[in-house]
């Protein structure tokens, strides 16, 4: 059980804010463990690391070559305090940056502030170190929410140590990022913001919260999720990140929520009912027409993700055109326990639809 330490005066990392537009920018909130070197990337890219203590700020940042910035990160709602936990996995730059944090008491949100224009894929690290089974539910402006949170992966794995999230900024605009409790306690450990991010954001749908079709046994799953299944009353999440381009793929699908079973993650051309999905064994299935199956991987920690080191990218395997087009993906995982709900055995994580470049 965690207790709140005393509320620490922040350092400012600088002695003022200088006027060159923001970038790409990583930031290592507490610094009990150190501060990540600059040739760490975690699961962004690598550069410096802004050292951020707790306090509500504005406090300026610096860019991923230490220049100074317009931009600001404070909190700007909520209370929190500094937190740090030794996590006998984490050694070096992955404990410097997972290792400490802030506690959001609850509920808090931080804001970055004064942004230069542009697409951003923000990388939020809400990874307990203290125990696998503190879950964090992470908001991005304002989007869906992201549970975060397991046994820690020996890497970075969406779902698990952090979320993706890929928004448009206007100039002088902000990025927020709320985070609060999905199971006991939430954590903040940082965040890196990458500009020229993703321009063809992930758009969630097909949800089995009870916003749509019903889910057959009245397991309806958190909000963004898909049903519940028997390991997690939250049901699964799949996220997509990185660049829908065909000339340049970089998109990840990535899964949690599930038990450590296979996940077969699959393509389609179009949505059934509307977006609002069809019950199909503990779950609702949420694409049709043209159905393409990527691949099978085993979930570590509830968790997997496609493509993987070696494996085919997507718009490959999806057979993507040149020109590109609109595509939905959904992860269909075995969970085998005939008790909980129908007898087939299986169960569907939301669904994921994105809009393909060329």
């Amino acid at each position: 059980m965690r207790c709140p330490l005393q509320f620490l005066v922040a350092s400012a990392i600088v002695a003022s804010a200088g006027t060159a537009s923001a970038q790409s920018i990583n930031i290592d909130l507490s610094t009990t463990f150190g501060t990540p070197s600059n040739t760490f990337a975690a699961a962004g890219l690598a550069g410096t690391w802004n050292p951020i203590q707790i306090a509500t700020g504005p406090f300026p940042l610096v860019d991923l070559a230490g220049a100074m910035t317009a931009a600001t990160i404070s909190r700007t709602a909520g209370v929190g305090y500094d937190f740090s936990y030794n996590n006998a996995g984490t050694f070096g730059d992955d404990e410097a940056l997972m290792d400490d944090g802030q506690d959001p008491s609850s509920d808090s949100t931080w804001t970055i502030a004064n942004l230069a224009a542009g697409n951003y894929t923000v990388y939020t690290y809400a990874w307990a170190p203290d125990s696998a089974t503190y879950v964090s539910n992470v908001v991005v402006n304002g989007g869906t929410a992201t549970p975060v949170g397991g046994a820690w992966p020996s890497g970075y794995v969406a779902g698990i140590t952090h979320s993706v999230d890929n928004v448009a900024i206007a100039a002088g605009g902000s990025i927020t990022i709320r985070i609060y409790v999905n199971t006991s306690f939430a954590t903040f450990d940082g965040v890196q913001i990458v500009l020229g991010g993703s321009s063809t954001p992930s758009t969630p749908f097909c949800f089995g919260n009870g916003t749509g079709t019903a889910c057959p046994c009245g397991n309806s799953g958190a909000a963004g999720n898909g049903c519940a299944n028997s390991v997690n009353a939250s049901g699964a999440h799949l996220a997509g990140s990185g660049t829908a381009s065909v000339m340049a793929d970089t998109y990840l699908l990535s899964g949690s929520g599930m038990p450590n079973s296979s996940a077969l993650y699959f393509q389609a051309t179009a949505q059934i009912n509307g977006g609002a999905g069809i019950v199909f064994g503990d779950g609702l299935r949420c694409g049709s027409t043209n159905v393409l199956r990527l691949g099978t991987k085993s979930n570590v920690g509830g968790a997997s993700h496609y493509p993987d080191t070696g494996d085919t990218s997507i718009s490959i395997r999806g057979l993507i055109p040149a020109g590109g087009g609109t595509r939905y993906y959904q992860c269909w995982y075995r969970n085998a326990d005939p008790t909980f709900c129908n007898p087939e055995t299986f169960n569907l994580s939301n669904g994921v639809g994105v809009t393909w470049i060329p």
